[in-house]
């Protein structure tokens, strides 16, 4: 594969092009498997990057696992002998390249049925960031809230999806992002609606500071980094 070719994949819509057959197919043809790993690496921190801007406690979770992947590739290099390492067409190299290549492939195709999973709850794409940060608070606060379903890969919790929609419509009538973010008042206004929105809710049964503190993080994420014009239909 030529330079160009490499760039127009550089230049993919992260938002739609890279999770489709036809992309897979056009990774295919770069034939050196360093490149591959390295354009796929680059395309997976965009692809997240983007997610990031609707969905923040998601799109840090496959931050994570990209810099996990990456740092046991970068571990089995440097375990090389210098007897593999000292030839750059070795097996040895080869073989941890074509290893970490179909891992950051699975991280990719599980990132992308993580983007549409909003469709299986009934959510829209900006309802699901709140609801995924209502699901990851409560684990990790280890309190009751509501039922799990599971469909297929999918946890539905329907008091955690009535929530969401409950604070994504406060965040809805609140006046632009303009006004909001150089107006304590206004964004005091939506503290106070998003905290009795949530006590009147039950969530959490007891009032915990660091929950509701993460929860405004996800509010202002959302406000500061979303555009109406970007994001999925429902």
């Amino acid at each position: 594969m030529t330079c160009n070719s490499v760039v127009t994949i550089l230049d993919t819509d992260v938002e739609e092009d890279l999770f489709s057959p036809e992309f897979v197919e056009q990774l295919e043809h770069i034939k050196l498997p360093a490149t591959k790993l390295e354009v796929l690496v680059k395309l997976l921190r965009k692809s997240i990057a983007a997610y990031k801007n609707t969905n923040k406690i998601t799109a840090e979770k496959y931050e994570e696992l990209l810099k996990k992947r990456l740092e046991e590739y970068h571990n089995r290099r440097t375990r090389l002998s210098p007897q593999e390492a000292s030839s750059a067409q070795s097996e040895a190299i080869d073989e941890i390249i074509r290893d970490a290549t179909r891992q950051a492939l699975d991280l990719l195709a599980a990132l992308g049925e993580e983007k549409e999973s909003f469709r299986k709850l009934g959510l829209t794409f900006e309802e699901k960031a709140f609801y995924d940060i209502l699901i990851h608070l409560r684990d990790k606060h280890n309190f009751e809230y509501g039922e799990d379903k599971k469909a297929g890969s999918v946890i539905i919790n329907d008091r955690c999806k009535t929530l969401a929609q409950k604070i994504k419509e406060l965040i809805d009538i609140q006046p632009a992002f303009a006004d909001w973010l150089n107006n304590t008042n206004i964004r005091a206004e939506l503290n106070r609606k998003i905290f009795f929105c949530l006590a009147k809710h039950g969530y959490p049964p007891q009032y915990n500071d660091e929950v509701f503190n993460q929860v405004m993080k996800q509010v202002e994420n959302f406000k500061q980094r979303h555009h109406p014009k970007r994001g999925f239909p429902a």
